[in-house]
């Protein structure tokens, strides 16, 4: 994941994170994301890669059984 900071962010102020879907390959998403102010100015944006996984399959050896 990679964030580009533009502005400031403040801490303590209302702020609204909009994120979105842009590409699905198989297990491979690939999303948006933008922090805005109250303005709706964009203060950062974010694109990353996420694989999507199989929990039941991942944690199965954590499960009693």
């Amino acid at each position: 994941m990679t964030v580009e900071y533009l502005k400031p962010v403040p801490l303590h102020k209302p702020l609204r994170v909009e994120g979105r879907e842009v590409e699905v390959h198989g297990r491979k998403h690939i999303n948006t994301a933008e922090i805005l102010n109250e303005k709706d100015e964009v203060l950062a944006r974010s694109r990353g890669t996420f694989i999507a996984i199989d929990p039941a399959q991942m944690f199965a050896k954590y499960v009693e059984r």
